[in-house]
């Protein structure tokens, strides 16, 4: 690393760690650890920045076998509990008149809203997707045939979800583990997904206890994957099911319960006919076990069970989730899932303070700025990621360019030369022209910063791939200026971010932003940082900073964030963060993620420590999914972002005919996605389904053909 003078006369240096914010976890709740915060503030071109170490390490439960309860008094429905005098149980009898309509809906069950994880699994599957649903709480709620129908042939919900197979529940006053549900409410859920043909998933089942089996024999075994992982396999049933997975490879258990058991009657034929007794199909197994399978019973309902714990970080939740869902919903549903990149690079043109090993800070004045070698080098990375697979053939990195670093002020700049020559393999943003902070700036100076910019994009490089109405902030400052929000609007900035380490700046729901309360025309959108800090080009120096942080003698920050019991080692870091990686891309993630020029730098000549990261991540992901990765800059994630909330607010329903039409409506204009069909001219096929955009104008029904039933 050279010691250069800072041709930017920029801020001293001598003042950086001003602030340490401790937060909670980001990502997934307060109890994972949260990243140092990176006191990094780039003599006052960077903030502090946060981001997950790891995902929780924390345990499942085993189930405890439900026990069948007493009948639950009936009386007068109040809200959705039931009080008054107690009446007998309405008839359990089957549906007298043909189906007319279902409501595109789900209906999840709780026993008691407490299941450790499961509940939140399924439900966080549910909001990414976009599906609705209700939720009933057993231990709240009696369930009865009016809240699952009309009786005469209009059905509520199109699919059922459990959280556990016997909705089990601790009772402190018999110390016993009942069913939430008695006899009549088991029967009660029956009978209506026979009459209706709807499905039910029982999302971590154990295969004993009441209400029943499932089809599956008593556990020979009850397996803690915690320190000796399980890997299943599917079958060529599961293969029908879970066509997105990479079936050449297993699907890993670690850190959950698993009950193993067989099938008491199996078949190797996806959705047989009923039968006189229960049908099992195994769809994920384990030397003979069946992980997850889906049984027929002789009144034609269907129950996809799988036999292990679930929770919203676990790998084999994340992996296993959509294929439940669609296959609930019979592959019809409001609603979409794609796998998606944003991967940002900011800083690009201008030089960054760097890491000293020996110091063990960034205060001593190294700065690295890429050359034309190192920018080719990122070219020739992104092109063989491009070429090495189907699943990242759109992949671009989109740099955040301050337009300053080409305005001579580096002597013999070669990087300037190269991205002349070479600008329309990236995609392109406004990051100010000088990094300026915009906490305080002044209207005519931020309306100067971007514009300045934009002349260099438009005019010194004339970039291909360039949106003007998306920025990055320097130091994702200026969300609370209202001078510098006003002059964006002005500029024509409609998408700016957040970050989501920053109390209150995180999602408020999957995939969505918020408007400035300022400039409600500016969406901003949350942008997820990494612990590969902007400070960092070679492995030694990842390393040193890293443990620094994280290692059991660590000493930045005072080692309020030691978390690991060792200092970790390159291979080690890279896996870390590669898995927090993989998690976004497997829960369908829109935000972008945060990196910078110098992460680009080739280390060895070819090499970089982003390149290392993505390819890490990308093999992990092609191990288990081949979805094709939706490549999106700020400007797509903003218009996406940007429906995704309109079409939450909508308050949009819809319902099917079965095998004849579907009609939606809602109160609030909003684009309506649909997965399972191809209607209109807005469009797509995803992973081999169909994804259908449909406009609606407020309380204006849109009735669309469905296919015959086959």
């Amino acid at each position: 690393m050279t010691r250069l003078a800072n041709p930017r006369g920029l801020l001293s240096m001598a003042l950086r760690l001003a602030l340490i914010l401790v937060i909670a976890l980001v990502a997934f709740g307060s109890s994972e650890p949260a990243s140092a915060a990176n006191p990094h503030s780039k003599g006052g071109r960077h903030d502090v920045k946060l981001a997950p170490v790891a995902p929780p390490n924390l345990p499942t439960q085993k189930q405890e076998p439900a026990k069948q309860r007493p009948p639950k008094p009936r009386g007068k429905k109040i809200s959705l509990g039931y009080t008054g005098d107690l009446t007998a149980a309405d008839a359990v009898t089957p549906l007298a008149v043909a189906v007319k309509q279902i409501d595109m809906k789900v209906l999840l069950i709780s026993a008691d809203g407490q299941e450790q994880y499961d509940y939140d699994s399924i439900r966080g599957t549910l909001d990414r997707i976009g599906i609705p649903y209700d939720v009933l709480i057993a231990t709240q709620t009696t369930l009865t045939p009016s809240m699952l129908s009309d009786g005469a042939g209009h059905g509520y919900y199109q699919a059922i979800i459990l959280t556990t197979g016997g909705l089990a529940y601790y009772d402190a006053a018999s110390n016993s583990w009942p069913s939430a549900f008695d006899q009549t409410e088991w029967e009660t859920l029956w009978q209506y997904e026979a009459d209706y043909g709807v499905r039910q998933v029982t999302n971590y089942t154990a295969p004993y206890g009441y209400p029943e089996s499932y089809g599956l024999n008593p556990p020979s075994q009850v397996v803690d994957t915690t320190s000796t992982p399980l890997s299943a396999t599917l079958t060529d049933a599961g293969r029908q099911v879970f066509p997105f997975l990479n079936s050449a490879n297993p699907v890993t258990y670690k850190n959950a319960w698993v009950y193993l058991s067989t099938p008491i009657n199996p078949t190797t034929v996806l959705n047989p006919p009923p039968g006189a007794t229960p049908i099992t199909t195994p769809l994920l197994v384990s030397g003979g076990n069946a992980i997850a399978s889906i049984t027929v019973y002789p009144n034609g309902r269907q129950n996809l069970a799988v036999t292990a714990a679930n929770a919203p970080w676990l790998q084999h939740s994340l992996l296993l989730a959509y294929g439940t869902v669609n296959w609930a919903t019979n592959g019809l549903f409001l609603g979409e899932r794609h796998v998606n990149t944003g991967y940002q690079v900011d800083d690009l043109l201008i030089d960054s303070d760097m890491w000293d090993i020996n110091a063990q800070s960034d205060t001593t004045g190294l700065l690295f700025r890429m050359s034309a070698a190192d920018y080719q080098a990122a070219i020739n990375w992104q092109t063989r990621l491009q070429q090495a697979s189907a699943t990242t053939r759109n992949f671009r990195l989109e740099h955040a360019f301050n337009g300053e670093g080409a305005s001579g002020i580096y002597p013999n700049d070669t990087l300037t030369p190269a991205v002349k020559a070479n600008q329309s393999v990236f995609n392109w943003i406004n990051h100010t022209y000088t990094h300026a902070n915009l906490d305080t700036i002044s209207y005519t100076a931020a309306r100067t910063e971007l514009s300045r910019n934009h002349t260099t994009a438009t005019n010194t490089f004339k970039f291909t791939n360039y949106s003007k109405d998306s920025m990055v902030q320097p130091d994702i400052s200026g969300l609370n200026n209202p001078e510098f929000l006003r002059a964006a609007k002005d500029f024509g900035i409609k998408y700016i971010i957040s970050d989501t380490s920053r109390s209150g700046w995180n999602n408020p729901t999957p995939n969505a932003g918020f408007y400035s309360t300022y400039q409600p025309s500016i969406l901003i959108i949350p942008r997820r940082p990494t612990n590969l800090f902007y400070n960092l080009r070679t492995p030694d120096e990842w390393v040193s900073e890293y443990n620094c942080f994280y290692g059991p003698n660590a000493t930045c920050a005072n080692g309020q964030f030691r978390y690991w019991p060792r200092d970790l080692t390159y291979s080690e870091i890279v896996d870390k963060e590669s898995d927090m990686m993989l998690q976004y891309l497997l829960q369908w993630d829109l935000d972008p993620l945060m990196f910078h020029q110098a992460n680009l730098g080739a280390y060895d000549g070819s090499r970089s420590l982003l390149g290392d990261l993505v390819d890490a991540t990308i093999a992990k992901y092609n191990a288990s999914y081949t979805l094709p990765i939706r490549n999106l800059r700020e400007h797509e994630i903003g218009i996406k972002m940007a429906q995704r909330m309109t079409y939450n607010a909508s308050g949009v329903s819809a319902s099917i005919v079965p095998c004849t039409s579907m009609t939606l409506v809602a109160p609030k204009s909003a684009l309506v996605p649909v997965t399972g069909v191809s209607v209109g001219g807005n469009r797509e096929v995803y992973g081999g389904q169909n994804i259908s955009y449909i406009q609606l104008s407020p309380n204006t029904p849109v009735t669309v053909k469905l296919p015959a039933c086959q």
